[in-house]
């Protein structure tokens, strides 16, 4: 009885770890101060959830984020937004030959949740399980352009982080921003998270015509996009989008 209950407690200690990184990336103290475990258990975990690639690192060799089976059991199931969006993200880096991801509006951030890379000899980082400020990417932009007013308003009070030069950062100027990119279908951000990086976002809307999602293509600024090849791009976002919103989802 001892054996099974602490086989459980494992368990659930394991999924509360997973749980944390899938919500917010971090090194393996930050995890444990979120699950209230110490350290030298959550080590443990991690390196075997890191075995089962159910875990990844990112770049910096320290922080965890959420890794290739997760993602893949949540793709392999057609009835989540994942599963639903995978063959459209995969559809979408084959057209336009870029990277692909989905993500979602979670208060004043954007959650990433699929990542679909191209063959590119250089590529952008896998973003899957990571978050960033609403204003800087794409994704954040559309989502919020066709969301309430009540809910504009709310993420337009105070200030506003800079970036890079090119961030736009005030109230007003958004507001502009949000109108346009209501009206054109899709939004683009030209290196306002990163010197580099060009993003391009369409939303994805659920049966009752809400803002539930957004699909996004995203390169390096010196190759994405060209003027010859920003209207087929756009054109490619915002059918894919569309494309899932027709799976009426939930």
């Amino acid at each position: 009885m001892a054996s099974s209950t602490s086989g459980i407690q494992s368990i659930e200690r394991a999924f509360s770890v997973l749980l944390a990184v899938a919500t917010e990336a971090g090194g393996i103290t930050d995890v444990a101060r979120r699950v209230g475990l110490p350290v030298s258990t959550v080590a443990r975990l991690l390196s075997t959830l890191e075995q089962l690639q159910a875990v990844v690192r990112q770049d910096d060799g320290v922080s965890y984020r959420i890794g290739p089976t997760v993602s893949s059991l949540a793709a392999g199931n057609d009835t989540t937004l994942i599963g639903r969006a995978r063959p459209f993200l995969a559809e979408l880096v084959e057209h336009v030959g870029e990277t692909a991801g989905l993500s979602v509006l979670d208060g004043n951030e954007v959650l990433y949740l699929d990542h679909v890379s191209s063959e590119n000899v250089i590529q952008i980082q896998d973003w899957t399980g990571k978050r960033t400020p609403f204003h800087v990417v794409s994704s954040g932009l559309v989502l919020l352009a066709h969301s309430s007013p009540k809910a504009t308003d709310k993420l337009l009070v105070g200030s506003l982080e800079q970036f890079t030069e090119h961030t736009t950062v005030t109230a007003k100027k958004l507001r502009q921003r949000l109108a346009a990119i209501r009206d054109a279908g899709c939004a683009w951000t030209i290196e306002e998270f990163q010197i580099g990086l060009t993003s391009v976002a369409a939303p994805v809307f659920n049966s009752k015509g809400q803002p539930v999602a957004a699909i996004h293509c995203h390169g390096p600024s010196y190759r994405f996009a060209t003027a010859a090849s920003r209207k087929t791009i756009e054109t490619a976002v915002i059918a894919a989008a569309r494309r899932l919103s027709a799976t009426k989802l939930d």
